[in-house]
């Protein structure tokens, strides 16, 4: 590929992302969880790592792009220029007591490209969905006021945050690698409740608009060839808000009003991983993070917020480097991830865990090109204190993609 059709690609990718911040309405979510906060928080990510527990805090980016650290954009090599795509599509179904319901959703889950900018640094741009929302929940049953009636509500929502994070590497000798990154979050949250009340059909139409920057530090340092180490930051920020909403009763507009919401905190974010071989034919990945919502002072108006801890672990087998087989070449991998949650309801915590099986399909001799397949399976919630039990089956597919620049070739 030449450089004006690298360009193009870049500016094809740039676009591309544009449309799926766009299509977010499109979710990549159905729970009813994420009616709480600005949605549930994305897992997804870029290359190997949603099939790996969505682990990767110590682990490199010299074969695909590994978005969790910054610091990992110094491995890339100095002829390589890494493309990453990825579309994620979700079967859920919800139990709450006698009530069941199934859900299909699906959407893009990452975009990403990275390359080498020295010899000991690296330089990437990834975006990724930072928050989904898609609830539906019908017949919340509240009093008039003034009247010794009642009435049904429907909400709807849809949206969430995007996340556009600048990312960069820097190699301090063999061993060491130090990385910084930029976050510009933004996006709208639309929510629709509509009533009939005392025999009129009143509709509210809200939407929320959020955005800010977020920053944050990475490393990672290699205890031998076979052992390596991890750590990142991420630094508390806040959210700027502003609300539009209209009040529509008998399909006429009564009031609509725009203002400015109350800003809303991300917390201090730190992680810990490692990435080791096993006996030359197996990658072991643990991660450990810890979120300090309670740092933040804020609630929702359903629940609280707590801090949150998360465990991730995945196991990856490498293959044979010179075989003529294809089914020889596959990787395989396995991942689990265990989130007890940042919200409390009364006094039941919103907690997760996922189980991961994937594929590293080649898709070349001469690079590392590789479609990437995940599938998931995991639970959130459960059935108790009027709360709703989760189960969701997942197919992630990331197309990761590396041309090779600055190689002279012999034949055109």
């Amino acid at each position: 590929m030449n450089n004006k059709n690298r360009i193009l690609t870049i500016i094809y990718l740039i676009l591309l992302g544009y449309g799926q911040l766009n299509a977010q309405s499109e979710s990549l979510t159905s729970s009813p969880y994420s009616l709480y906060g600005l949605g549930l928080s994305n897992k997804m990510s870029t290359g190997k790592a949603n099939a790996l527990g969505h682990s990767g805090i110590a682990r490199f980016s010299t074969v695909d792009l590994n978005s969790l650290n910054p610091a990992s954009y110094a491995t890339i090599h100095s002829n390589s220029f890494f493309y990453d795509i990825g579309l994620k599509g979700q079967y859920a179904s919800y139990n709450e007591n006698n009530y069941k319901k199934n859900e299909l959703t699906g959407n893009f889950s990452s975009l990403a490209f990275g390359f080498s900018v020295t010899k000991n640094s690296g330089i990437g741009l990834t975006l990724l969905p930072y928050t989904s929302i898609g609830y539906s929940i019908t017949g919340i049953e509240s009093d008039v006021e003034g009247y010794d009636a009642k009435f049904l509500s429907d909400f709807n929502g849809s949206g969430g945050l995007n996340n556009l994070k600048l990312n960069y590497g820097y190699s301090i000798g063999k061993a060491l690698r130090l990385g910084v990154f930029g976050s510009f979050l933004f996006g709208n949250i639309e929510q629709t409740e509509s009533s009939t009340i005392l025999g009129s059909e009143m509709l509210i139409d809200e939407t929320n608009s959020y955005s800010g920057f977020r920053g944050g530090v990475g490393l990672q340092y290699d205890l031998t060839k076979n052992v390596s180490f991890g750590g990142i930051v991420s630094f508390p920020s806040n959210l700027n808000g502003k609300q539009s909403s209209e009040v529509t009763i008998s399909e006429t507009v009564i009031s609509s009003d725009d203002g400015k919401l109350k800003d809303y905190k991300l917390p201090l974010e730190i992680g810990f991983g490692t990435y080791f071989k096993v006996k030359e034919r197996f990658l072991v990945s643990l991660d450990y993070r810890k979120n300090f919502w309670t740092t933040t002072n804020q609630s929702d108006n359903i629940g609280d917020f707590v801090n949150q801890q998360i465990y991730n672990v995945g196991l990856e087998y490498i293959p044979l480097k010179k075989t003529l087989s294809y089914f020889s070449k596959i990787n395989y991998r396995a991942g689990f991830s265990y989130d007890d949650g940042n919200l409390r309801i009364g006094d039941t915590r919103i907690s997760n865990y996922e189980f991961n099986l994937g594929l590293g399909l080649p898709l070349s001799e001469m690079n590392n090109s590789v479609l990437n397949i995940t599938y998931s399976y995991g639970k959130l919630g459960q059935v108790s204190n009027n709360l709703i039990k989760e189960n969701y089956h997942s197919i992630g597919v990331n197309l990761s993609l590396e041309d090779i620049w600055f190689v002279k070739r012999k034949i055109n």
